[in-house]
């Protein structure tokens, strides 16, 4: 391993001797891949390190994450915000609603509409997760310097915001 980079996994390096042939791209699939792994990875670290003593998936603490920081919030506004279907919401609305955590309110106006808020169980719960979380979050990325993390949240903003302006269909 040279100072500053890691050595590529071996089954990396089977795909680069894989891809390379076929004309790809291989910084720009080598980019996509680490996004992908690494935020596999973190996610699980996560769970297992800092949500699952709690109760809490990695789903769980986002949705009560949003609440608690927006506020009630109606079904599909949460999934528009976490970028995942309204069913995905809604199981994991179900998840919460049973363990104490958040509770369904219904619109008085329209009763199709229903809001989701914390309960006070709800936000004890996500206040001590967010604590757990941030640790992890501290040991995750101890390896870099402030401006390494600036820098790879910069860079991983851009990355996003492209992938939310690629129109599907629009990549030949």
């Amino acid at each position: 391993m040279r100072h500053g980079t890691v050595e590529r996994a071996p089954f990396e390096r089977e795909l680069r001797h894989f891809l390379k042939p076929r004309g790809v791209d291989l910084d720009a699939q080598a980019v996509l891949f680490q996004l992908y792994r690494t935020s596999t990875d973190a996610v699980a670290a996560t769970e297992s390190v800092a949500l699952r003593g709690l109760g809490l998936s990695h789903a769980g603490y986002v949705l009560l994450m949003t609440v608690w920081i927006s506020g009630p919030r109606e079904v599909r506004e949460l999934a528009r915000a976490q970028r995942v279907s309204k069913p995905a919401i809604v199981s994991c609305v179900h998840t919460l609603e049973r363990s104490g955590l958040v509770r369904r309110v219904r619109s008085t106006t329209d009763r199709r509409l229903v809001r989701i808020e914390l309960t006070k169980r709800g936000r004890l719960r996500v206040e001590k997760a967010q604590v757990a979380l941030h640790r992890c979050e501290r040991v995750l990325t101890r390896d870099l310097s402030v401006r390494d993390k600036r820098r790879l949240a910069e860079l991983l903003r851009r990355v996003g915001n492209t992938a939310r302006t690629v129109a599907p269909g629009a990549v030949p």
